[in-house]
């Protein structure tokens, strides 16, 4: 209310003032002014009130402006620019006479759209404001006089006067020589104009004074230098043409008065008609260019054996040498008098950035190089690589085509020993700095891919090359070895002549800026990998596939260790097992092992390819022990495939290993399966089974039920599809190297989902235990055979002294039944039984508890193992558990 009442106040005034009215009515006589109308008063007043609240903007305030302009004019002062200032003020003083209310708005906006006015305003562009005159009369010039009079073509008008003491006798002769020369026709008028003089053949002479002022102009370097100079001691003074020299001199790594041996700008220096502020700030940017490009320099000097640095060193001293040719050019300008020229230190320091700033760019990647002293020689490859990918996105054009340029001059020095590797096969004599090696040992041929050469690694373990090369050197790794095993095989013919390669030397000038730095280098690179291109990959899988035949030895290893060949395999394992249930002393004899294999595998293999044999520390196994259990003996059996030194390098002895996990799994489940199907029912009518009876055909069945899943799992959703998925993956590779990727991967997921890998170790020791419920199941029945045959003996000698009567029929064949009743005779039985103290109908529902916590701890320890793991086989082993759940 309080800005309501005074604004209301002020606008009565304002338009008492204005409209000499007032809201008092007073006689003429007591007033100077016309009387007051109270209507037009209250309409005024209404609409001016309403103006000035519905006002959004702020007027001007013109007083600032002006007060902005003379703090203009006072720096145009300070500054020593009174020409400026001067036209300024007229300016000013003009305008005012023609003034009207919105100039100050007018004034405001120019103060606002000024860009730096006190440092970029100039008096020669007030010339451009200057308007065509009204009048477009011609004026009366000189030269119109001259071409209507025809003084322009006497040119003899123009000559200068000897205005010295001449006598009658001299002014005849001048005449004469006036009319002889105006007789003389035959001279042009340039001719005329251009003919010397008597006095252009006078030799000036240099005298004590010219000696002196050339002293006085070289005094300054003789100077008395402070101990301790500082900012506010007093200077020399010294000329631009001075300064420029020096600097010049400075750049081009010579001695000089300007600075010191250390490069550091003196401060007892001034320059002439310049604050030694500016001066300083000048000769700061001209010593911190000279400390960069004495880096360079000294960085040249250096002494290198390896030729990647001597190549980083010629490239750095040709742009050097580029760089002092500019000095010397300016330094012939500064010294020709062939043309006026201003001398001036900044113009100097802008002509010569265009050419600094690329060197300063490679002066900090010096700088970079010489703090990491332990860094591999083509690390500075690593740092032209990021700088010219820097410099690219700083739009800095002239440094970025400089930095990318020197990077494809170097990095062909590099490609020569990658060069050798792709199309030799062979490592260049002292290079050190190729990210491949050779085994010192020589390695036999089947071996060779794997272990004759490696990459070398750093001690942090990344691979020992440039970061921009590292996607390309496992292809550039897989040539090199395909071209020596070609030669092993004598199927590669060196080339004759190498062709240069332009393709590495990129005209960076015809690269659009737009295109990113590494796209420009991957697609030299691979336009040059494409050059070195050829069919060794594809020369050395025909012959794997074709010559060596590798999909038939894939098809034998299925056979062998995968157990494709059911019949096969069960041909061989049901002679081991039997060996061992009959405590054959010599199960084990791997000549005995090595026939039953040849045997069973007769008619598709070739019987000198497969051998087998027995651990070392498989000697000390009795076979007793070995009959208890499938965890001993079993895993000792080693079979041997024998495979070209050839398909070898894809069918490496790690992978050979895990086939051979594989098999022992197998083998260990045919051992239960076979055990459980020795023991089968009699059916022969009568129906009074015991209760032990249905316990133990109970128990028997549900481990059958539980081989059977697992043998189903592992044929038809592991074994098969694994080996379908791989064989059409090894058609579709490459090279070698893809291959040992693919079954390297077939093997790793063949372990995993057949529950042999670390993380299941659990989960596998509870599927042997089940394994070993049914050998003990067989020892139990047997146990309770005994017992019952030794109680049929008695009843049969009692029977016999009293009445013969018909004896109860049997129910089931044991495995007495099938053995060698003489043979078994002669064993130990006690020491076969694990169970014979412990009653039947005990020993039957301890392995029936056992099997079902088994069980619930497999289906459990698998679901829990899917669900937390990420990988391929986490769905198989749900699968794997939901079948056996069943059985629960």
């Amino acid at each position: 209310m309080a800005f309501a009442a005074k604004l209301s106040s002020l606008t009565d005034e304002l338009i008492q003032v204005i409209t000499s009215t007032t809201t008092q009515e007073k006689s003429n006589q007591e007033q100077n002014y016309p009387q007051t109308d109270r209507v037009r008063f209250d309409a005024l007043r209404e609409s001016s009130l309403r103006k000035l609240r519905q006002h959004n903007f702020l007027r001007t305030n013109q007083f600032d402006v002006y007060s902005a302009l003379d703090g203009y004019e006072e720096r145009f002062r300070v500054l020593n620019r009174d020409g400026v200032a001067d036209a300024l003020r007229s300016r000013l003083d003009a305008l005012a006479q023609y003034s009207n209310k919105w100039a100050p708005d007018v004034l405001d906006l120019l103060l606002k759209l000024a860009d730096q006015p006190v440092q970029k305003s100039k008096l020669d562009d007030l010339e451009l404001l200057r308007g065509s005159e009204d009048n477009l009369e011609l004026k009366l010039k000189w030269g119109d006089i001259a071409k209507e009079e025809g003084w322009d073509k006497d040119r003899e008008l123009w000559r200068n006067v000897d205005f010295g003491g001449h006598s009658s006798e001299d002014e005849y002769d001048q005449e004469s020589d006036a009319s002889a020369r105006s007789e003389n026709t035959s001279l042009s008028s340039i001719e005329a104009r251009y003919r010397k003089q008597p006095t252009n053949y006078l030799e000036r002479f240099q005298g004590r004074l010219d000696l002196e002022e050339i002293r006085k102009s070289q005094a300054w370097r003789m100077r008395k230098r402070p101990r301790i100079p500082t900012a506010d001691h007093e200077k020399t003074v010294i000329t631009q043409i001075q300064a420029i020299r020096e600097i010049l001199f400075m750049l081009g790594g010579l001695q000089n008065s300007l600075f010191d041996s250390q490069g550091k700008f003196l401060l007892d220096i001034q320059l002439s008609y310049a604050s030694w502020q500016i001066f300083g700030s000048l000769m700061v940017s001209a010593n911190d260019a000279g400390r960069r490009l004495s880096l360079l320099r000294q960085y040249v000097k250096q002494k290198q054996k390896i030729p990647l640095l001597q190549a980083f060193q010629a490239a750095i001293e040709a742009h050097l040498r580029s760089f002092d040719d500019t000095i010397g050019s300016l330094q012939a300008d500064y010294a020709s008098i062939s043309h006026d020229f201003v001398a001036s230190v900044i113009k100097l320091l802008d002509n010569l950035d265009p050419h600094l700033r690329p060197l300063n760019s490679l002066a900090e990647i010096i700088k970079e190089l010489e703090e990491s002293k332990n860094s591999p020689p083509f690390h500075y490859l690593e740092l032209l690589f990021d700088s010219a990918q820097a410099l690219q996105l700083g739009s800095d054009e002239g440094a970025y085509r400089l930095i990318s340029q020197l990077f494809f001059e170097c990095f062909a020095v590099y490609l020569q020993p990658i060069r050798c590797w792709m199309e030799e096969g062979e490592l260049m004599d002292g290079d050190k700095i190729f990210f491949i090696s050779r085994s010192p040992v020589d390695v036999s041929w089947s071996q060779a891919w794997v272990d004759q050469f490696k990459l070398k690694k750093t001690p942090q373990g990344l691979l020992f090359a440039p970061r921009f090369l590292q996607p390309a050197a496992s292809k550039i790794f897989t040539t090199g070895k395909s071209i020596v095993i070609l030669k092993l095989l004598g199927k590669h013919w060196p080339t004759q002549e190498k062709a240069p390669e332009p393709t590495t030397q990129v005209d960076m000038g015809a690269v659009s800026s737009l295109v990113p730095f590494s796209e420009v280098f991957k697609g030299m690179f691979d336009q040059w990998m494409q050059s070195k291109h050829h069919a060794a990959s594809t020369t050395l899988k025909q012959t794997l596939f074709q010559t060596y035949n590798l999909s038939s030895d894939l098809d034998m290893l299925q056979h062998i260790y995968l157990m494709s060949d059911g019949s096969r395999s069960g041909q061989f394992a049901d002679a081991v097992f039997n060996n061992i249930d009959l405590f054959n002393l010599n199960w084990d004899d791997r000549f005995n092992l090595t026939e039953i294999a040849r045997e069973a595998f007769d008619g598709l293999i070739e019987p000198y390819r497969l051998d087998v044999s027995m651990l070392r520390n498989n000697a000390t196994l009795d076979v007793k022990d070995v009959r208890r259990t499938v965890r001993k003996g079993l895993p000792a059996i080693r079979i041997t495939y024998q495979i070209p030194w050839l398909s070898r390098i894809v069918l490496t002895d790690e992978s050979l290993a895990q086939y051979q996990l594989v098999f022992t799994f197998l083998l260990q489940l045919r051992r239960a399966s076979h055990v459980l199907v020795r023991h089968r029912i009699i059916s022969d009518g009568v129906a009074d089974a015991t209760a032990e009876q249905d316990i133990f055909y109970g128990i028997r069945s549900k481990l059958l039920w539980y081989c059977n899943t697992l043998q189903s799992y592992l044929s038809t959703l592991v074994l098969g599809p694994l080996a379908s998925n791989f064989l059409e993956e090894l058609r579709q590779a490459e090279d070698i190297d893809q291959m040992l990727t693919s079954h390297s991967t077939f093997t790793k997921r063949m372990l995993d989902d057949a529950c042999l890998g670390r993380k299941l170790d659990p989960i596998r020791e509870a599927i042997l235990d089940i394994f070993d419920l049914a050998i003990r199941l067989r020892d139990v029945r047997q146990i309770e055979l005994e017992r019952e045959t030794e109680e049929s003996q008695e009843l049969s000698r009692l029977s016999i002294m009293s009445s013969p009567k018909k004896g109860s029929p049997q129910k089931y064949i044991g495995a007495s039944d099938e053995e060698d009743d003489t043979f078994l005779g002669k064993q130990d039985r006690s020491m076969m039984m694990q169970d014979a103290e412990i009653p039947y109908r005990q020993a039957l529902g301890e392995i029936r508890s056992d099997l079902d916590r088994h069980l619930k701890f497999i289906c459990g320890g698998l679901r829990g193992v899917a669900r937390a793991s990420s990988s391929e086989s986490a769905s198989k082993w749900d699968i794997l558990a939901e079948m056996l759940e069943l059985g629960i």
